[in-house]
């Protein structure tokens, strides 16, 4: 392959590249969404609970971080994280601290 040819190829690959990322932000923009969503799901169930749950998106796979005080805490907000449109999956992450 000669050098032309390489650098040929090389700026095709990254303009590629380029206009495949720009097709990308719908894709962020729904996970925004669902992890907006998840959040004020999660707020309207646990109003004034000692917990943290940290939500994150990626290709409507919802991954839950944090603690909470209790085993069904967690698995509460699991299923409600589940029931939000645009979810396909829910990873669950979420921690058990008990009160000292």
């Amino acid at each position: 392959m000669s050098a032309q040819t390489a650098f040929i190829l090389f700026i095709t690959l990254i303009v590629l590249a380029f206009l495949l990322s720009r097709l990308r932000p719908a894709g962020r923009g729904a996970d925004l969404a669902v992890t907006a969503a998840v959040n004020a799901a999660l707020v309207k169930e646990f109003p004034f609970s000692n917990i943290q749950i940290d939500v994150k998106t990626f290709d409507g796979v919802v991954i839950l971080g944090g603690f909470t005080r209790e085993y069904e805490q967690a698995r509460r907000a699991v299923e409600i994280a589940r029931g939000v449109p645009g979810v396909k999956s829910v990873d669950n992450l979420i921690s058990i601290r008990s009160g000292h």
